[in-house]
């Protein structure tokens, strides 16, 4: 799986890296446009925010993979062994499953968007919700690649910090 997942990572590294220079340019401009020319295109904000979407669904991923989220240690600080691998697992388990609830309701949502198209851009909002279930799809495969790591680490292995 990691074989598929580092690709993956890299690629969404780049994409979102190349949204948020887009999205900075882009509010940029609308500033300059409505400050100097007093003049917004209608479509701007729409297209901002948008960017703005796709991003922390393609950020949730990487971020994930690399341990950034948040997390409560104050717990798993002071755990140790077969507790502190008992705790993880629950945890690694109530996230697959939201984001598995995520996956199918994105999907959900897609599919019932279909049919409306967004004020400005007059682009169909499935579009711009499609990155829901694809953002969390590509998480639930880390947090399962990081799962199957952890039933595979004797418990004396563990240590009372965040998995990396």
């Amino acid at each position: 799986m990691e074989s598929f997942l580092k690709p993956v990572e890299k690629a969404l590294q780049f994409v979102v890296s190349m949204l948020i220079g887009l999205m900075m340019v882009w509010v940029f401009i609308q500033v300059i446009t409505r400050y100097v020319f007093n003049y917004t295109p209608s479509y701007g904000e729409e297209l901002a925010r948008y960017m703005f979407v796709w991003v922390v669904f393609l950020s949730l991923p990487v971020v994930a993979k690399k341990g950034g989220h948040m997390a409560i240690e104050m717990v798993t600080v002071r755990l140790k062994g077969t507790p502190l691998k008992i705790v993880r697992i629950c945890a690694e388990i109530f996230t697959m499953a939201f984001l598995a609830i995520m996956v199918i309701e994105g999907t959900n949502m897609v599919l019932r968007a279909s049919f409306q198209t967004s004020a400005a851009l007059q682009i169909s909002m499935s579009w711009v919700y499609s990155v829901i279930p694809f953002g969390c799809l590509i998480m639930f495969l880390n947090v399962l690649e990081s799962f199957i790591r952890l039933l595979r680490t004797p418990a004396s292995e563990l240590k009372g910090e965040l998995p990396s």
